[in-house]
């Protein structure tokens, strides 16, 4: 393990910032984890915790020690009835993961193809799209806790799972350093098409998991933009639930507001459309704005940075609190 000075963080995030970080280091193993901490711990230096950087807004440069898990151990056993077991390590690239599994016969992921990232991300988020979400297949959670080096296993109903929320983004789990994953996939093809645009798109055939997984890369292909032409964090703020009442409110206004009922008394409402409505797709100011495919998405056109992305989703939220009276809450973590 070795630690460097002044090292560039351009490339390791997804809107291009070059941010720079006063030491860095990449892990690829616990052993090395853990000797970064110490070194972190001997040096009396700030830590942070950067796998793909495909959820990071960083506004400023980084003091202190920016630790990269690299972890890329792959185990997949597959046992006489049908479940697979995979392992995977925190640095290896989710969206190859993905194809990976379904390649190679193991199903469960097909939904989940070409949303950016590593794999340690993908708990901590817990990433999802087209209907599906990656506690649907985790088992547990390997990690290592940040100040005791101590490695802790959490099983699926330890990481307080919801809508991209999980005990790691809680005081509680925050000490913890995310190190590899286990995933129960299946050997039978029997994908997930509750969603409905999958729906209407395979509607012709009995669609396989293969099928789901390549109409997801070409819907995603289609609406988003690749991070390495244009910098971006994907989905930027997440789809706000609402409580019926509200929801009822807004359709005096608004008739043809999307609506998806989550329970009796909660609707989710898409922030795409709040924000397309609102007149902010396609804004562009200062080499920042929004996507003009995708409400959702802010994006670095070039020359912008960090805190320029942070006002401009500033002046969105407002502008969608005071016409819906809806609060956004931003997926990416500011730095």
């Amino acid at each position: 393990m070795q630690i460097s000075e002044n090292v560039s963080l351009r490339e390791r995030n997804s809107f291009g910032f070059d941010i720079q970080a006063e030491y860095f280091c990449s892990a690829h193993s616990i052993e090395e984890i853990r000797e970064a901490l110490h070194w972190r711990k001997k040096n009396n230096t700030e830590l942070l915790i950067l796998g793909g950087g495909s959820n990071t807004v960083f506004t400023r440069n980084v003091s202190g020690l920016v630790l990269h898990v690299a972890i890329d151990q792959l185990n997949t056993k597959k046992d006489q009835n049908d479940s697979v077991q995979i392992f995977a390590g925190a640095g290896l690239n989710w969206h190859q993961l993905v194809e990976k599994t379904v390649f190679n016969g193991c199903y469960g992921l097909e939904n989940l193809a070409l949303i950016p990232g590593c794999v340690g991300a993908a708990p901590i988020q817990n990433i999802g799209a087209y209907g599906k979400e990656v506690s649907d297949n985790l088992i547990q959670v390997e990690a290592i806790h940040r100040e005791t080096g101590e490695s802790v296993t959490l099983h699926n109903s330890d990481c307080d799972f919801a809508y991209r929320h999980s005990l790691f983004k809680t005081p509680a789990g925050s000490d913890l350093i995310v190190t590899g994953i286990q995933l129960e996939l299946s050997q039978q093809d029997n994908p997930v098409i509750t969603y409905q645009a999958l729906q209407e798109a395979l509607s012709n055939n009995t669609p396989t998991a293969m099928d789901v997984f390549r109409e997801v890369c070409q819907m995603r292909t289609a609406k988003l933009p690749d991070p390495a032409i244009i910098g971006n964090a994907g989905s930027f703020f997440k789809n706000p639930v609402v409580p019926r009442q509200q929801v009822d409110r807004l359709r005096e206004d608004y008739p043809d507001i999307p609506v998806y009922p989550q329970s009796e008394n909660l609707c989710k409402l898409p922030a795409a459309w709040l924000i397309d409505q609102a007149g902010w797709k396609g804004y562009r100011k200062c080499g920042v704005g929004v996507h003009d495919r995708q409400a959702l998405v802010l994006v670095n056109y070039g020359g912008g940075n960090g805190q320029r992305i942070a006002t401009l989703a500033d002046e969105i939220r407002t502008d969608v609190k005071n016409r819906y009276g809806i609060e956004l809450e931003r997926e990416p973590v500011l730095y």
